[in-house]
């Protein structure tokens, strides 16, 4: 049947229904939702309509002008019969290009498959968790179905409705070629939600990702925005390897049982904004992949099931990854939202391996052990700056850096010092040349000095040791190490995690001193 195109507007309600009850056995941390759509452009009051449910009425949601409904004979949509002949008639029937509708129930199939450029649509059938109660619903006919539930063509467009397995063992969705576009479309249940196939050109946009095996699997030049990819039975979504130029845009990633986001010697992806959060593993892992960047991610609670796998207690896990970068990334620790669970992660990062990887600007303090980095191998040519959370020095070649500053006051006869957390020396390190430069106050008579000098850090097989260079007085003659009113010493703990750099007042009157160490 095809909607002839008319100027009435009538038809046109909203779908808003109630809570959806989780899966049983599984502990979710929102609420179960259907949330509601309105069908644009111009509709018409047709002979069959789809029907969603508003609060305790039903409301009558028209086909668009001009689409072809996939009603009549073969079609049963109160998923008691197999509809799969007779849907699949009325597309091939329609053109490529065309536009269909798929009215109200659940429509029970062995696999659709949609034409190059035709869009499917229907009354929204959008949730959090469990299955829709209303709205357009294409299901497998029975568990054990291997093939994709709805299959869509090169540049086709599906849009609102609910595509659902049976029992995880096949997709829910897969494209047949490049540009496929989903908005708001509720995948669930299957092996994959959306099962890319490593078919290029995917844009998804607003959907629902839940409770299947997979969430979403093997894009290829796509993009993900504003999805919510939750309690999937392992990853949220995952890219394998050649699954290259993805760009993760503004998603919620959150309650999967592996990890949120996995990413295995794949190319040039793109993970930006968006919450990633109570994962059972990693909240992000990228192992052996190059070029990949997550900016702007907040990172909570994930290795919800990993306290007894420290590699996956953590929110991001790197190794072996070549031009890495983690920027504008915020943490945070914690438990069940009813407070009961694992209180996780251990530690913000965990790294293996790697090199040219950048930890740039990021507040790492949502971690358990008081640890932000950590890992039995660092990658090489790291470069670290302006982390919150993180002890120790951290550098930024090309840049000067900061370690620490601070002032006290120096009685007559007495000394002040500063520690410097340093996060550790190596066994057998050469060394690290850190600068001092001194300012002091006298608070008799108000006289001003300035010095400058070097301290050594190294470390063979013993403890850490620190050498203190000479004192260069370049604003009087106060400073020096053991001459002068002002005498500089420094000490480091054995294994190198705190420096302490310390100034002896030996004069009659007290003074005011600031170190700045670089």
């Amino acid at each position: 049947m095809t909607v002839p195109p008319t100027s009435d507007p009538g038809g046109v309600g909203h779908a808003d229904g109630g809570d959806v009850a989780p899966a049983p056995g599984r502990r979710l941390g929102r609420r179960g939702f259907i949330a509601g759509a309105v069908v644009g452009g111009s509709v018409a009051t047709a002979a069959v309509v789809g029907r969603v449910t508003a609060g305790d009425e039903r409301v009558a949601v028209a086909a668009p002008a001009g689409s072809t409904v996939l009603a009549g004979r073969g079609i049963d949509p109160t998923g008691t019969t197999d509809s799969t002949a007779g849907l699949q008639a009325v597309v091939d029937a329609a053109a490529d290009g065309a536009r269909l509708w798929l009215p109200d129930g659940v429509h029970l199939v062995d696999g659709v498959v949609l034409r190059a450029g035709q869009t499917l649509s229907g009354p929204s059938a959008r949730t959090y968790a469990g299955r829709a109660g209303s709205g357009a619903r294409l299901r497998a006919r029975a568990p054990g179905m291997t093939a994709p539930v709805l299959t869509v063509g090169a540049f086709g467009r599906v849009t609102d409705i609910a595509v659902e397995g049976q029992g995880r063992t096949g997709p829910a969705v897969r494209p047949a070629g490049f540009g496929v576009v989903l908005d708001r479309v509720t995948m669930t249940d299957g092996s994959v939600g959306y099962d890319g196939d490593y078919v290029s050109g995917t844009v998804l946009t607003g959907c629902q990702v839940h409770e299947n095996d997979v969430g979403i699997k093997d894009v290829v030049d796509s993009m993900i925005v504003s999805c919510t990819v939750n309690a999937n039975g392992s990853e949220g979504i995952s890219l394998g390897a050649g699954a290259n130029d993805n760009t993760l845009l503004g998603n919620k990633v959150e309650w999967n049982d592996g990890h949120g986001i996995d990413v295995f010697q794949a190319l040039h992806n793109v993970v930006v904004g968006g919450v990633v959060d109570r994962n059972g593993r990693t909240g992000i892992r990228v192992v052996e992949c190059e070029h990949t960047t997550v900016t702007g991610v907040v990172l909570r609670r994930n290795g919800r099931l990993a306290e007894d796998s420290p590699e996956d207690d953590c929110h991001l896990y790197q190794r072996d990854c070549r031009s890495f970068l983690l920027t504008g990334v915020a943490t945070g620790a914690g438990r069940d939202d009813d407070d009961a669970g694992y209180r996780s992660p251990s530690v913000a990062v965990r790294e293996e391996g790697g090199a040219d990887v950048g930890y740039i600007g990021n507040e790492l303090t949502g971690q358990t052990s008081g640890v932000a980095v950590a890992g039995a191998q660092g990658a090489s040519r790291t470069h670290s700056m302006l982390n919150i959370g993180v002890a120790g020095v951290q550098d930024l070649p090309g840049s000067r850096a900061f370690v620490a500053g601070g002032e006290f006051s120096t009685p007559a006869l007495s000394s002040g010092s500063l520690p410097v957390a340093l996060g550790g020396v190596p066994t057998g390190s050469l060394g690290t040349a850190y600068r001092v430069r001194l300012v002091a106050r006298d608070g008799a008579d108000g006289s001003r000095a300035a010095a400058e000098t070097t301290l050594l850090v190294s470390r063979d097989d013993g403890p850490a040791a620190v050498t203190v260079g000479a004192v260069q007085n370049v604003v009087g003659t106060s400073f020096g190490t053991t001459d002068g009113v002002l005498q500089v010493s420094a000490s480091v703990q054995p294994d190198g995690a705190v420096l302490e750099v310390s100034v002896r007042n030996t004069g009659p009157t007290a003074w005011r001193v600031g170190l700045e160490v670089t």
